[in-house]
């Protein structure tokens, strides 16, 4: 057995967010030379958009890891990982199959969080055609990227497509927060928590100021529309028409300069002035005839 490879193994099992639960279970498989073998490991979270910290954990996940030897030598890979979620509020089953490489070793908590419909970023090492494995090569820089699965749809392979958006696609998520009235982001070190609780595929609780109201609201990323998801307490979305309706209303109202009124003042002298001049020509007009 290659005890270097069973350690490096481990290692990545570890920073994937399997701890140690496995290790015994994969050294046992490795041992016996099983030539492909695949590993069970479940977990369960509370819903991402709970506040209590003792809510029920009911987001049930089941993971399939798997391993297989080289032809050529001694060495076991672990090459991708399949996910299935159960969520106690929707009747649809939700599995992915992440490859390690392809979607930039995307973390079992991350996956829980992509599988629940939200958006997050990693700092990863981009690919290009020429250098497909960029993380060994030298001096070069990670790169953000915002990472969302289209629940919507399948691909040949039972897969939701993994979109990704780049920073050239131009997705300014402290840009999209202070466009909104949400109570406290005007503190940096405020707007910096709320920012990377969302690049971290977080729900973020907080206050929405509306017009005299403020209402509880929950915040999230989307990246693909360049924005920042508001729901309401009833989870229903909170459109910008909405929040920026009574500001407009108020701009709307035309408060009147003081230029404006003593034009106006002067307007009604001059009518009243002309009216005198009425009352006085009238009875000379009478005598006249």
């Amino acid at each position: 057995m290659n005890e270097n490879n069973l350690e490096y193994l481990k290692k990545t099992l570890d920073n994937l967010g399997f701890d140690n639960k496995l290790n015994e279970v994969l050294e046992t498989a490795i041992r016996r030379e099983i030539p492909n073998f695949s590993l069970g490991i479940q977990t369960t979270h509370r819903p991402l958009d709970s506040v209590d910290p003792k809510a029920a954990r009911t987001e049930k996940l089941s993971f399939d890891i798997n391993f297989n030897r080289s032809k050529d030598s001694d060495m076991y890979f672990l090459n991708d990982y399949k996910v299935t979620l159960h969520q106690k509020d929707n009747p649809v089953v939700r599995s992915q199959t992440f490859n390690l490489e392809r979607d930039y070793r995307v973390t079992a908590l991350q996956a829980f969080k992509l599988l629940s419909g939200q958006a997050i970023e990693n700092d990863v090492f981009l690919r290009t055609k020429n250098e497909p494995n960029r993380e060994n090569a030298p001096n070069q820089e990670r790169t953000p990227v915002w990472f969302k699965l289209n629940l919507e749809v399948k691909d040949a392979y039972g897969n939701h497509p993994m979109r990704t958006f780049r920073p050239e696609y131009g997705y300014d998520l402290e840009a999209s927060l202070k466009k909104y009235p949400i109570k406290g982001l005007k503190d940096a070190e405020k707007l910096q928590e709320v920012s990377k609780a969302l690049r971290n595929g977080n729900i973020v609780q907080a206050d929405l100021q509306i017009g005299r109201r403020t209402i509880p609201v929950t915040l999230a990323a989307n990246p693909q529309m360049k924005t920042v998801d508001i729901l309401d307490k009833d989870r229903r979305e909170v459109r910008d028409e909405a929040i920026f309706a009574s500001k407009d209303k108020t701009q709307s109202v035309k408060v009147p300069r003081a230029a404006d009124l003593s034009a106006g003042r002067e307007t009604s002298e001059s009518k009243i002035e002309a009216n005198r001049e009425d009352v006085e020509q009238a009875p000379s007009a009478k005598r006249s005839r």
